[in-house]
């Protein structure tokens, strides 16, 4: 997983924790010993904290580390996304929704009374 989207990701975590605690950065700062503007840093990623200081932090906020576990996404190959586009595809034809006609939503906008032929002439449909 790449670094500063981990890092990011917990310290979205971290400020999600504090914030449904109610504290505020410095609340955090006073029980942890970490300052305001470190952790600050932290919960934006802009930081990867040691350790230490991350276990101060979650000592303050009364969690820890795998409270902020992050799980790393599950990669899909290219040829599985469009495998799954094609049955989505496949059911929704089935369904009746078909693909969108383009010259019915315009159809539906003239009886609604909007004006659509520069969409018809851009589109190259007939009014």
């Amino acid at each position: 997983m790449n670094k500063n989207i981990l890092l990011l990701q917990v310290g979205s975590q971290l400020r999600k924790r504090r914030e449904r605690l109610r504290l505020t950065l410095a609340d955090v700062s006073r029980r942890s010993g970490v300052t305001v503007a470190q952790l600050s840093r932290i919960e934006n990623g802009l930081v990867d904290p040691r350790l230490s200081t991350l276990v101060r932090v979650l000592d303050a906020l009364g969690a820890r580390l795998e409270d902020i576990a992050v799980v790393s996404p599950r990669t899909v190959a290219i040829d599985e996304v469009l495998v799954r586009r094609e049955q989505g595809r496949r059911r929704i034809e089935r369904a009746g929704l078909g693909p969108s006609d383009v010259a019915a939503r315009l159809d539906h906008k003239d009886r609604r009374g909007i004006r659509t032929a520069s969409e018809r002439r851009m589109l190259g449909t007939h009014e």
